[in-house]
């Protein structure tokens, strides 16, 4: 494995969390090419050819590459284990670095940059929905103040104030926009958003989104959105420059919850305890 701190080099970026199958390189923190498609039920036959259609698109081969970015979750648990392995078996093969992202992160920043008010008016929170299903949200917040939260002749310059309001996390949408509100109502002043941008998978949620645009004061937006991998990559590119890597044989994707079938039979098991 490579040992830099003051990291550039090229990038295979890579994300299937969603129904988004997409695949980026980049090369110092430029985007040479991206590849994506959007069928779900088609990642784990899909990605390896949508890298290498990629790489051979750029005349690249994989020893080209210095590291691999991949979208670490939540979302799909199916999908989110197809990249994982993936990256992790270009790492271990050709002894690349790895680094993990939020797979929110990467929809969130992506969603922002292609808002078209980005007018610096004051903080704008960032909320990225990925459906759950049963009215569940993978879900978190991020924040910024300014006009863009990356500078558009550099989408690895993030902006010094892009953060993390809430974690990421599974939640019940209405539960969880009743929190948003009044968290950002209770906001200190200078945190309190201008703006609330819902990005991602919204339409599974337009009822609950439109309420939650009646109810709050400040500007409100949502923009339907898929994960792009290049915004995978540029966010990998700081975490590798301050040796953020990951260990290719302990990492794993990142769930939020057991996988159902995991957790019916934790509960099978439970059952049967309490029976004996």
């Amino acid at each position: 494995m490579t040992d830099r701190t003051n990291y550039s080099g090229r990038c295979l970026a890579i994300d299937t969390s969603s129904s988004a199958m997409t695949v980026a390189i980049l090369e110092n923190g430029k985007m040479l090419g991206e590849v994506s498609s959007h069928a779900e039920r088609n990642h784990s036959i899909g990605l390896l050819p949508h890298i290498q259609d990629l790489l051979a698109l750029l005349q690249l081969k994989p020893k080209d590459l210095q590291f691999v970015a991949v979208g670490q979750g939540p979302g799909s648990y199916t999908g989110v284990r197809i990249a994982v392995s993936v990256a992790k078996t270009f790492a271990w093969s050709l002894g690349l670095d790895l680094i993990g992202v939020s797979s929110l992160e990467a929809m969130a920043l992506g969603g922002a940059m292609k808002q078209e008010d980005k007018s610096n008016k004051g903080p704008t929170w960032v909320v990225p929905l990925l459906d759950g299903r049963r009215k569940q949200a993978f879900t978190a917040v991020y924040a910024y103040s300014g006009v863009s939260p990356m500078s558009v002749s550099d989408q690895v310059a993030l902006a010094a104030d892009w953060h993390e309001v809430l974690p990421d996390g599974i939640r019940v949408i209405g539960p969880w926009l009743a929190q948003l509100l009044e968290q950002a109502a209770s906001a200190e002043p200078e945190q309190m958003p201008h703006k609330i941008l819902f990005v991602g998978e919204t339409e599974g949620f337009s009822e609950e989104l439109a309420q939650f645009a009646q109810d709050w004061q400040g500007s409100f937006e949502q923009l339907p959105y898929g994960i792009e991998a290049q915004y995978i990559g540029a966010l990998a590119y700081p975490r590798l420059a301050k040796g953020e890597k990951a260990d290719v044989h302990t990492f794993v994707p990142n769930y939020t919850r057991l996988p159902e079938a995991e957790a019916n039979l934790l509960a099978g098991i439970q059952v049967k305890k309490g029976g004996n």
